[in-house]
């Protein structure tokens, strides 16, 4: 996708944003490197070369951080390895996991 002149290259509209400011109609415009590069107000237009992706009333959420897993790899994959880990947060709108070691095989630090 090429974008538009300001460097957007997707409008993801939603009428149940979850903002700093609470949950409200909004677009959201990103750039081709994935960043945000702006919160606009929902019938805001659509940059030239931009994609619209209207998600209507589904809710438009920002990417959490889960900053406590333990994900007991190497050694107990069978509780919890990066494999399953990472793809069940993926599943509940976690984008970034910081692992906390703890009975894995080896230990790790």
């Amino acid at each position: 996708m090429s974008g538009s002149p300001s460097g957007v290259v997707r409008v993801l509209r939603s009428r149940r944003a979850v903002t700093a400011d609470g949950v409200r109609p909004a677009a959201v415009t990103v750039t081709a490197e994935g960043t945000v590069a702006d919160v606009l107000p929902h019938t805001a237009p659509v940059p030239p070369g931009a994609e619209l992706v209207d998600v209507g009333d589904d809710a438009l959420l920002p990417g959490l951080v889960d900053t406590h897993v333990h994900v007991n790899d190497p050694g107990r994959t069978e509780w919890e390895g990066f494999w399953t880990a990472t793809r069940a947060a993926a599943a509940g709108g976690i984008t970034t996991l910081l692992d906390m070691p703890l009975n894995s095989l080896p230990p790790t630090t």
